[in-house]
C-alpha cells in the first residue's frame, strides 16, 4: 500500500514521459526550466522606454489635478443649488447652458477660421504648425485675414532674404577666369552656357 501511494504522487507530481520510464530504469533528476532572460538585456536593439518614471508621473499628477477640479466644480455647483429656490435654479441652468452654447460655437468659429486660414497659406506654399496658426486665427475674420496677410509678407520677405543671403557666396564674380579661353566659350553650341561662361569671364571679351 505504501508503495502504490508513492507511486500515485510520483504520477500527479511530475508528468510521465510519452514511453514512460522502465521499471527498474534509473531516473536523472529533472532539470529545472531556465528563467526567462530579461528581453531588455538580451536584444540590444530593443527600443528605450517611450515615457519615463517621471514622465508617467507628471501625467499621472495632472490627469488627477484635473480631476479634482473638475469634482470640486461639480461639489461647488451642487451646494449653490441647494441654497436656490426654483426660479433662481431655473436661471442658473439656463445661463450655464447660455455658456456652453457660447464655448461651443467659439470652437466652432475658430475651427472654420483655421481651415480657411490653412487654405489662404497653402495658396502661398506656407505650411505651418497647428500651434503657430492658432496664434493666428481668432474668430474676428476680418482681424484674422489681415494677420495672416501680415504674416504672408512677413515669410516671404524672410524667405527672400534668405535665398539672397546663400546665393551671394555662390555668384561668380565678373571677370573671374574659369579656364576657358574665348575661343573655347565662343564655340559652345548651348547658349545659356555659352552666355553664362561669357558673363563669368567678361575679363576675355574686353
Amino acid at each position: 500500500m505504501k508503495n502504490k501511494t508513492y507511486l500515485a504522487l510520483q504520477l500527479f507530481a511530475e508528468p510521465a514521459s510519452p514511453a514512460g520510464p522502465e521499471p527498474g530504469a534509473k531516473q536523472e533528476p529533472a532539470k529545472a526550466d531556465p528563467s526567462p532572460a530579461d528581453p531588455q538585456k538580451t536584444d540590444p536593439k530593443q527600443p528605450d522606454p517611450k515615457y519615463t518614471d517621471d514622465d508617467v508621473d507628471k501625467i499621472l499628477n495632472k490627469k488627477f489635478a484635473e480631476w479634482q477640479e473638475k469634482k470640486q466644480k461639480e461639489l461647488d455647483e451642487a451646494k449653490l443649488l441647494a441654497g436656490m429656490g426654483a426660479q433662481e435654479k431655473a436661471e442658473r441652468e439656463r445661463d450655464l447652458m447660455k455658456q456652453q452654447l457660447e464655448k461651443l460655437m467659439k470652437q466652432q468659429s475658430l475651427s472654420e477660421m483655421s481651415k480657411t486660414a490653412r487654405s489662404i497659406l497653402a495658396e502661398k506654399s506656407i505650411n505651418i504648425n497647428d500651434d503657430l496658426l492658432s496664434m493666428l486665427v481668432s474668430e474676428d475674420a476680418e482681424k484674422t485675414k489681415g494677420t495672416i496677410d501680415s504674416f504672408v509678407t512677413l515669410f516671404q520677405d524672410a524667405v527672400k532674404k534668405a535665398v539672397a543671403e546663400e546665393l551671394k557666396g555662390n555668384v561668380p564674380k565678373a571677370g573671374t577666369n574659369s579656364g576657358y579661353t574665348k575661343e573655347q566659350i565662343l564655340a559652345i553650341k548651348d547658349r545659356v552656357e555659352r552666355q553664362k561662361l561669357i558673363r563669368e569671364n567678361m575679363n576675355l571679351f574686353k
